[in-house]
């Protein structure tokens, strides 16, 4: 899917040395790139609205001594 983006100053300028080095397109890389950090902002992001559920009071919890209680590890 075509996408336009805006990159950071130099990034371009490295992403294009890369592909002229190796013969590759700069798209490529770009895909490449976000390919192997797409999962780990997916996991962060869905920490930080796990939070947010949590603290608008939309989250179902269960506490820590009750979790003990539930699996039998009371002491």
């Amino acid at each position: 899917m075509p996408t336009t983006i805006r990159l950071k100053d130099g990034l371009e300028d490295r992403i294009k040395k890369l592909a002229e080095q190796t013969g590759r397109p700069q798209s490529f890389y770009i895909n490449q790139m976000i390919e192997r950090q797409i999962d780990q902002i997916e996991w962060e992001y869905s920490i930080l609205n796990d939070v947010e559920a949590h603290r608008a009071g939309h989250l179902n919890t269960v506490s820590h001594e009750d979790m003990k209680a539930e699996l039998g590890l009371d002491d």
